[in-house]
């Protein structure tokens, strides 16, 4: 029999439209929500062969993979009691560090375990990486000619004020491992006291590409959707005043599916920024992008018929 997969929380609007758009075509999928594991359900590994509630005997046929809970394996997942003493608090940390460890070994092998059971994974864990690995990412972009803003990430304070001066107009600031807002760096930012906070941890510094915001979708090598998102805001997230279909321009579409082939990723969601004389540079390969509220709110459904659709095409034939 053959399945179609999801892993993903089923509240979740991007899941919940994928799975709906598959039940249209006859096609039940099984939705492992790997967020309930390991307090609210059960997940094995037997000899290398997934068992999951649902999962049945194989992990047969195509899965979306939506998200995967991934904490970082060097923060606790729970804050540990400012009442406890100091060596309560690091033994705390240390078994804190441990579970996130092990929770984070062991759902990239389950999920891994599917790929190379056979099934297609949009996107295995591999690709998941690159939320955390922004440098790198950008180096498969400039690798693969596709155009990104120049770049620093360091904590020297010299090359900050260095790389402000080379670039001759705004830049802006973001962590290097994602997790927070784009921002503009100020004339206070370039101060001695401010860049030495650098001492704490590097920062990703950018020029900043002045323009307007493009969102691309890419599924299985074509560009399916092409949105606009107006913002009065520097990073658009949460602040979209309007969003609206806008097709690539040619070497945008080019550049795009470049990208997509250079970040190894079967579908994703390219954030342009479109400069007024033409040019542009790409910012971001989202291995797992959100578009179920810009769906909603023009009415297209493009990024999610392209999913069903490859899921569905992607699937073993039966026998006979």
């Amino acid at each position: 029999m053959t399945r179609w997969g999801i892993i993903g929380p089923p509240g979740d609007e991007q899941v919940a439209r994928v799975a709906s758009c598959l039940r249209e075509r006859r096609a039940e999928p099984v939705i492992l929500d790997l967020s309930r594991f390991p307090a609210e359900t059960t997940f094995s590994l037997l000899d290398g062969l997934p068992m999951a509630p649902g999962l049945g005997s194989g992990p047969e046929g195509p899965w979306y993979v939506r998200s995967l809970p991934l904490p970082l394996p060097f923060l606790p997942r729970h804050g540990v009691e400012g009442t406890a003493t100091a060596e309560e608090r690091e033994s705390g940390w240390r078994s804190a560090y441990a579970n996130g460890r092990e929770l984070r070994s062991f759902v990239f092998s389950f999920v891994s375990a599917l790929e190379r059971a056979g099934a297609l994974l949009v996107n295995p864990p591999s690709t998941f990486g690159q939320h955390f690995l922004k440098l790198d990412q950008l180096q498969r972009l400039r690798d693969a000619a596709v155009p990104v803003p120049r770049t620093l990430a360091t904590n020297d304070p010299v090359a900050v004020a260095d790389f402000a001066r080379s670039i001759g107009g705004p830049i802006v600031y973001k962590p290097v491992a994602g997790g927070a807002l784009c921002r503009r760096v100020t004339e206070g930012d370039l101060l001695p006291e401010r860049l030495g906070l650098l001492a704490g941890a590097p920062v990703l510094f950018q020029e900043e590409v002045s323009g307007r915001n493009l969102r691309v979708y890419v599924v299985a090598g074509k560009v399916v959707a092409s949105y606009e998102i107006v913002s009065d805001e520097l990073d658009y997230r949460g602040a979209e005043t309007a969003v609206f279909p806008a097709p690539p321009s040619e070497e945008e579409r080019d550049a795009c599916l470049r990208a997509t082939e250079a970040c190894e990723m079967v579908f994703t969601g390219i954030d342009i920024r479109r400069r007024d004389d033409g040019t542009f540079a790409l910012l971001e390969c989202n291995p797992s992008p959100m578009f179920a509220a810009v769906e909603r709110r023009t009415g297209e459904s493009g990024v999610t018929r392209a999913l069903a659709e490859l899921l569905l095409g992607s699937a073993p034939r039966p026998p006979g």
